[in-house]
C-alpha cells in the first residue's frame, strides 16, 4: 500500500476519532480491522454510537482497478435474536465516500446475517460497489472443534465462498480459512491456489 493511501488512511481517522463513532459492537465501544484479499484491501474504524448502530472510516482498495476510496461506513443491528445458546443477528451496511483519483462518488450497500453458538456458526452477507456495478455475496459454514470459556483462545474452521456478479458474469471462489479469537483480539487467515485471505480486528 503506498503513501498516499496510508497517509489518506490516518487522515481519515483523524477526522472521525471525534464522532461517537464486525458489524456492531457495545455503546461507546470502538473497533479497528483490516481484511486482505486477492481483490481488495479494505481498512476500517468505527465507533458504536449505541447498542444498534456503528460509524466509522473505511479506506476501500480496489486491487483490480487500481482505485482507492475514501469513505464513511455504517453498520446498524437491525433485529437480534437472542436463545439461551445461541444467539442470531440482521445487519444493514452501508458506505459513502469518494475515489481518491477523480473525486467521483461512490457507495455500497448490504445485509449481513449471522446465526451461532459455541460450537457453530452460519453466515451470509451480500454487498453492492457502485463503482464497478458489482454484487458479492460471502457464505459461511463454520465450526468450532472445541469450546473454552471466554479467558481462553477459540479456534474456528471456516469454508468462506464469496461469488461475483458483475457484467452479466458470475466468479467464485471458495477458501478454507482459521479464525483465531481472544478476549478483544481477533484474527482469520486461509488461502487456496489462487486467493488469499486476511482479517485482523481489535476493539477497545
Amino acid at each position: 500500500m503506498g503513501k498516499e493511501i496510508i497517509r489518506l488512511f490516518l487522515i481519515t481517522i483523524f477526522l472521525l476519532s471525534h464522532l461517537f463513532s464486525h458489524p456492531v459492537i457495545f455503546k461507546g465501544g470502538k473497533v479497528f480491522w483490516v481484511t486482505q484479499t486477492l481483490n481488495y484491501n479494505d481498512i476500517r474504524f468505527g465507533t458504536s454510537q449505541t447498542s444498534n448502530w456503528l460509524i466509522g472510516g473505511r479506506l476501500l482498495e480496489d486491487r483490480n482497478l487500481n482505485e482507492s476510496f475514501v469513505l464513511i461506513n455504517n453498520n446498524y443491528l437491525l433485529k437480534r435474536w437472542n436463545a439461551p445458546n445461541s444467539q442470531a443477528n440482521i445487519y444493514l451496511l452501508s458506505s459513502v465516500g469518494i475515489n481518491t483519483k477523480d473525486n467521483k462518488e461512490m457507495g455500497t450497500f448490504g445485509i449481513h446475517g449471522d446465526w451461532e453458538n459455541r460450537r457453530y456458526m452460519v453466515m451470509q452477507m451480500m454487498e453492492y460497489f457502485s463503482h464497478n456495478e458489482s454484487w458479492v455475496s460471502n457464505t459461511r459454514l463454520s465450526v468450532s472443534p472445541y469450546t473454552v470459556d471466554y479467558t481462553k483462545m477459540s479456534v474456528w474452521l471456516i469454508a468462506n465462498y464469496e461469488a461475483t456478479y458483475q457484467d452479466d458474469e458470475y466468479s467464485s471462489t471458495l477458501i478454507p480459512v482459521v479464525r483465531l479469537f481472544k478476549g478483544n483480539y481477533l484474527i482469520e487467515f486461509g488461502g487456496n491456489d489462487k486467493d488469499i485471505f486476511l482479517t485482523f480486528m481489535i476493539h477497545f
